[in-house]
């Protein structure tokens, strides 16, 4: 794995999945509307509804979606994921460096070597 490789699946885990999931927990952590009736709100009035507990197991779920479709577009990027019927393949360069097979093995390395996995 090369060093551009490292750096970005780090970048892409702290701006996806870490701010992402503070992003979550801030909006279902607003005070909303009883009378709203969109979907954000009513699924932020359930999260509210919940206990600690539960609120800690619906926010480790969201975290497990984020890391998992990260890590299967990174399959579907790099070339070790094909798209469902469709025969285009996708290449991501770093710096001009051909990331061919790496992205999604480096990304669940990083996780795994950091204890970072859901």
């Amino acid at each position: 794995m090369s060093e551009k490789t490292d750096q970005f699946v780090k970048a892409v885990y702290e701006t996806v999945v870490q701010e992402g999931l503070h992003m979550y927990k801030e909006m279902y952590e607003e005070e909303i509307s009883s009378s709203e009736a969109d979907l954000y709100s009513q699924a932020i009035h359930m999260y509210q509804q919940m206990n600690a507990e539960q609120q800690r197991l619906m926010m480790h779920i969201i975290e497990v979606v984020m890391v998992d479709t990260v890590a299967h577009t990174f399959g579907v990027i790099d070339g070790t994921s094909p798209l469902t019927d469709s025969e285009i393949e996708a290449t991501v360069l770093l710096d001009g460096t051909d990331t061919d097979m790496e992205l999604s093995d480096s990304f669940i390395g990083y996780l795994q070597d950091e204890d970072l996995y859901p």
